[in-house]
Order: C-alpha cells, then sequence, then structure tokens
C-alpha cells in the first residue's frame, strides 16, 4: 500500500475538500522532529513572510530541499505543488530514482521561521503522493489574502 492508496481507500468514493486530504496525507506522515535537510522532501504549513511581493504563493508546500542556511533562517527548493499532477509525478519518479533536479519554475526560497508543522515525505512516494490535491494557492489583494484555483496558477507558470 502507499499513502495514495490508503487516501483513496478512505476517501470512500465520495467528494473531499483539499483540507480533508491535507489532513489525511499528515497522519499518514511521520512528523519532521528535526532541522529539514538537504535531500528531505518536506510538506509544510507555510505563512508567506512577504506576501506583499508575491503575485501568489502556496500555504502547504511540497519541497524538495536543495539548500538550507540557518544563519539567514532560510531554505531552498523545488515546490512540487508548482507543477501540474502529471508533471509532478513524473518529477516525483525521477526523486524516488535518486534524481536532485526539477522545473526552475519550481524552485522557491523559504523563510524556516515562517515554516510550520513539517512532515518527512518518503521518496518512494512520490510518484504517486503528487496526484493528491495538497496545495493551495494563494495571493494578497489589499492586505487580505485570498485562495485561488490551482489551475490559475499552473496556466501563468
Amino acid at each position: 500500500m502507499s499513502i495514495y492508496t490508503d487516501v483513496l481507500d478512505f476517501q470512500g468514493g465520495k467528494r473531499r475538500g483539499k483540507p480533508w486530504y491535507r489532513d489525511q496525507v499528515r497522519a499518514l506522515l511521520t512528523p519532521l522532529d528535526r532541522l529539514p535537510a538537504v535531500g528531505d522532501v518536506v510538506f509544510y504549513t507555510y505563512s508567506a513572510a512577504t506576501a506583499e511581493k508575491l503575485k501568489f504563493w502556496d500555504r502547504f508546500p511540497m519541497t524538495l530541499i536543495t539548500d538550507v542556511n540557518l544563519s539567514e533562517d532560510k531554505f531552498e527548493g523545488g515546490n512540487l505543488h508548482y507543477l501540474r499532477p502529471t508533471v509532478r509525478v513524473s518529477v516525483g519518479a525521477m526523486i524516488k530514482a535518486g534524481g536532485m533536479s526539477y522545473p526552475r519554475r519550481c524552485h522557491h526560497k523559504y523563510f524556516l521561521s515562517a515554516a510550520g508543522s513539517m512532515y518527512l515525505v518518503p521518496k518512494e512516494e512520490l510518484d504517486s503522493i503528487g496526484k493528491l490535491p495538497l496545495e493551495q494557492f494563494t495571493t494578497s489583494v489589499m492586505g487580505r489574502n485570498i485562495d485561488m484555483p490551482s489551475s490559475h496558477v499552473w496556466s501563468r507558470l
């Protein structure tokens, strides 16, 4: 079994919203009890510290960590959610096989202090977990955060 098939079994054929999928995945993943390290794939909550400067951001990234800089309170890597699910699955399969590359459009920098509730995603799950709707893209309009459809973001990258 995999996280993906377990979540589909829990779904029972009923329509569910993104929060439900995120809750199921978090329940099946192991909480990260240390700082993220290069090579980890983590699923976490994120509150964009520079929201007013961003067109949009993902409040629930799933990121392959490529750099951690503790002195600057930052980490960076490829947030797989910036890829359409079909591309996400193929990139996930490559990471599962030991690769560390991803399309440049999903590379982002994050503040460690703005990230919370991190969970380690096993690499053997990356070729299937990417099918689940876990992302939530948000934009800031006049100081107010508004959720936006994923398809809107994917069509602009």
